[in-house]
Formats: C-alpha cells, sequence, structure tokens
C-alpha cells in the first residue's frame, strides 16, 4: 500500500490526500529531473567559489537590505535602487507583492493555467481574485486589459508563460499598462524565463525602470542555476517597492548571506550565464524535433521547457515516465491537463527521455 500523506490547503474544509510517488522499476537508481525547469548546467564557477569562501562567515547574519546585490541589480538594469526588491526567491516576492498591494474589497486578476504561486500567495493573504482562461493556448490581453481598467488592485501575467513558452508582443504589454494607469491599480510581469527567448522578446525592464503601476519579476534560478539558494526580485513602481520592502522587517535576514553574495558573483559572469542559455536553446529545438518525429504535439517555447500535449494519458505516462527514472511536469493542477512540461536537459538526457517515451508509447 502506498505511503500517503495529508496537506491542507487555503480555505479548504478538509484536508486532501497527496499519493506519494511511485517506486522506481527495477534497475533504475535514480531519477532524472525534467520537472522544475533547472538549469542543467549548474552556476558559475565565480558563485560557487564566493559560496566556499563565505563559508567560514555562515555564523554571521546576513545584511538584512541586501545592500550590494540591490545595488548590483540596479547597475545591471540602469535603474536605481528604490526600484528595486530582493525576495528568497521569487516566489516570496510574489508574496509580499500580493501582501503590499492586497485590497479585499476588489478582486485581483490573474490567467489560469499558469504558475500557481500567483494563486496560492493570493489565498494566503485572502486577496479575492478572478481568473481568466487561455485562448488556445496564448494568454488573452484584452480580458486582463479590462479588469485592470474596472478597478482591478493587480494583475499577473507571466511572459515568456509558464507553462506553455509562449510571449506576449510589446504591443500587448503597452495595453496592459496603459490598462493599470488607467484603473490605479499595478500590472505584474514574471519575466522568470526571459534570458531564454530569442531576440525579439519585449522585455518589460526598461518600462519597469522609469514608470510607475508596474512591476518586473526576475530570478536567479533558472538561467543562473542558483534554485537551490533561493534568490528572486522585482523591479518597478518605487512607491509599490517601498511597500514591499518595508514588509521585510517580519523577516530581516530572509535571504541568506551565500545567496547574497552568489547572486552578485553570477550576475557578473554574464559570460557562463548566455553560454548556458545557448545550448539550452539549442537543445530544446532539437528536442521538439524529436518529439515532432514521434508524432507528439508540443508548442513552441521561448523558456527552457516544452509543453507537450499527450491526451487523457498524460498523467498516467507521467507516472510511468517516473518508475523509469524520468521525472516532468504533470500540468493538470496548473489548469492543463492531458499535457506534460518537459524541463530541457543536457542533449544526452533529452535523448534517454526521447527514447523512453518511444517505448511507452509503443505500448499504447
Amino acid at each position: 500500500m502506498p505511503i500517503r500523506r495529508c496537506v491542507v490547503l487555503p480555505r479548504s474544509s478538509s484536508p486532501v490526500a497527496v499519493s506519494a510517488p511511485p517506486p522506481l522499476s527495477p534497475g533504475v537508481t535514480e531519477v532524472l529531473r525534467l520537472h522544475a525547469s533547472e538549469n542543467a548546467y549548474g552556476a558559475s564557477p565565480a558563485a560557487i567559489r564566493v559560496i566556499t569562501s563565505e563559508m567560514s562567515q555562515i555564523h554571521r547574519y546576513p545584511d538584512s537590505g541586501s545592500s550590494e546585490l540591490a545595488q548590483a541589480i540596479a547597475d545591471f538594469h540602469h535603474v536605481g535602487t528604490e526600484r528595486v526588491s530582493i525576495g528568497n526567491g521569487v516566489d516570496e516576492v510574489i508574496l509580499f507583492l500580493v501582501l503590499a498591494l492586497a485590497d479585499d474589497s476588489r478582486p485581483a486578476a490573474v490567467t489560469d493555467a499558469t504558475f500557481t504561486s500567483y494563486r496560492e500567495s493570493m489565498l494566503a493573504a485572502r486577496q479575492p481574485f478572478t481568473t481568466i482562461g487561455l485562448r488556445d493556448y496564448h494568454v488573452p490581453v484584452d480580458e486582463i486589459a479590462a479588469k485592470l481598467r474596472a478597478g482591478a488592485p493587480f494583475a499577473f501575467v507571466c511572459n515568456p508563460h509558464n507553462p506553455t513558452g509562449g510571449v506576449l508582443k510589446e504591443a500587448e504589454l503597452a495595453e496592459l499598462h496603459r490598462a493599470a494607469c488607467d484603473g490605479g491599480g499595478t500590472l505584474i510581469v514574471d519575466e522568470a524565463y526571459g534570458e531564454y527567448a530569442d531576440e525579439d522578446f519585449a522585455s518589460s525592464i526598461a518600462l519597469a525602470a522609469t514608470a510607475g503601476n508596474i512591476c518586473v519579476l526576475k530570478t536567479f534560478s533558472k538561467a543562473y542555476g542558483l534554485a537551490g539558494l533561493r534568490v528572486g526580485y522585482s523591479i518597478g513602481d518605487p512607491g509599490v517597492t517601498a511597500k514591499v520592502n518595508r514588509l521585510h522587517g517580519a523577516i530581516p535576514y530572509h535571504v541568506n548571506r551565500l545567496a547574497q553574495r552568489a547572486a552578485v558573483a553570477a550576475l557578473v559572469d554574464q559570460r557562463f550565464m548566455r553560454q548556458a542559455v545557448s545550448r539550452t536553446v539549442a537543445t530544446r529545438e532539437q528536442f521538439r524535433l524529436g518529439l515532432s518525429r514521434l508524432g507528439l504535439r508540443c508548442l513552441p517555447s521561448q523558456g527552457n521547457f516544452v509543453l507537450v500535449h499527450l491526451g487523457g494519458q498524460s498523467s498516467i505516462i507521467a507516472l510511468m515516465l517516473r518508475e523509469r527514472g524520468f521525472a516532468v511536469r504533470d500540468t493538470t493542477d496548473m489548469g492543463l491537463p492531458h499535457h506534460i512540461r518537459v524541463s530541457i536537459g543536457t542533449p544526452g538526457q533529452m535523448d534517454a527521455l526521447l527514447d523512453g517515451l518511444t517505448s511507452l508509447l509503443a505500448l499504447q
């Protein structure tokens, strides 16, 4: 009998049973992590050296204001530090933004079928919100803009979108920002995967460097390979940033000293990051080609993952892949049943997964 545990979700009247992962097949000793959009090439050697040298200081509290890192981020993006807020991963930044902008009289807006942290943070803060369905896998810009103009205190959009990998056009982002200004709300643009997007990608950083009513989220967990240290940040409206930073007093040492120092070093080493991104993007396109040869539909992606349509067997295939040593992301809980999201690893890892998929599809 599988081990079961109970997880109590916000606003739930009863526990929800969650099954433990199935056991691995005989001969399988480890699971390849292709479910969490991690960087297969790790972190910059410069960041690792800084972590090693900083180990002798772990008995000391970190800088509560992350001052060195905040200045480095501000310099990198050519903004003032009054527009920078740093958190223990982008998830914490999202939660603090929700707390800072909370308005229990007006619902915020978010698409369904996206990163679950937006929803979970609003549930934790008891912030009412409206979910808006994707339209043929695309963010419905007109509907979100309408919510912002109607007075939504804030709206989340993910660009590139997680888990579809699609991107918004510059004109669409401008329309959303105008709507936020018209309604007095804040547009929150999550660019966690922006480094993997092509040269036509319309980042909102330049707008957030000078305008109000917008905050852009960035992370060191993806392209910079620091997922285990948890460092995220936002750039945007200084009024909103001030509200968020005041909340940090509740957790004064929320970004640890190793994370702060490593993030500065990783930001400086752009060459390593760009090389890792380039290799990932090339492997992503080769993997998409392999999927098409298997007759599987996958969306074009500008992230370090692809969304694969598997029909009604997606959850079963995800479980069977894990038994064979491949962890992939079943996106049912994200609002996209019948799909899996596959993170891009090394070429050898993706070839192994294609072999695993081939054998599983032969059983169908």
